[in-house]
């Protein structure tokens, strides 16, 4: 997935090309990176970025389940809303957080993401939440942590959350 997902991102952010052949216009080229609050569509997901918070802890249902780092956590809170016309699952591995400036590329921590959604689902009964590999039926939406770590001098002006599914295509969503 790195290679779709490097090149959307640098289609987004070059200035030159280096190619021969005949291009689109600028703006025709330009991969949608959606606004914080905005739903876009990828792949059959409709998928929203709620919040955004850096942590250095993520709280677990009692403290024995909590998560630490001595870099920071960015935990991302989203909307999914399934589109297809059954029963779907999302997971972690859909999702990476792009750094714009280093071009570093971090992959969502999958116990760290296990320990905010349970906390959600498991110890708060939040229906309204899913985890990961859980089903979600079609045009219900509903809510979900991904989490990264990242090092503590991560900027998330510089952030886009990356979503790409089997379909070898890759949608951005800003965090900030």
């Amino acid at each position: 997935m790195n290679k779709t997902v490097d090149s959307k991102v640098s289609s987004e952010t070059s200035d030159t090309s280096t190619s021969s052949k005949p291009t689109k216009p600028k703006e025709e080229q330009k991969q949608k990176i959606y606004k914080l609050g905005e739903e876009g569509t990828s792949g059959n997901w409709g998928i929203k970025v709620l919040d955004v918070q850096e942590l250095t802890t993520i709280q677990g249902g009692d403290s024995s389940d909590n998560r630490t780092t001595q870099q920071k956590f960015i935990m991302v809170k989203l909307q999914l809303n399934n589109k297809s016309q059954a029963a779907a699952q999302y997971s972690n591995e859909e999702f990476i957080l792009d750094d714009t400036k280093t071009k570093a590329q971090y992959k969502s921590s999958m116990e760290a993401g296990e320990t905010a959604n349970q906390k959600e689902t498991i110890y708060n009964k939040n229906s309204e939440f899913v985890g990961i590999n859980e089903d979600v039926n079609p045009n219900t939406p509903k809510q979900t942590y991904v989490v990264f770590e990242v090092p503590k001098d991560f900027n998330m002006e510089n952030g886009i959350l990356i979503h790409g599914d089997n379909d070898g295509k890759a949608v951005g969503y800003n965090i900030k």
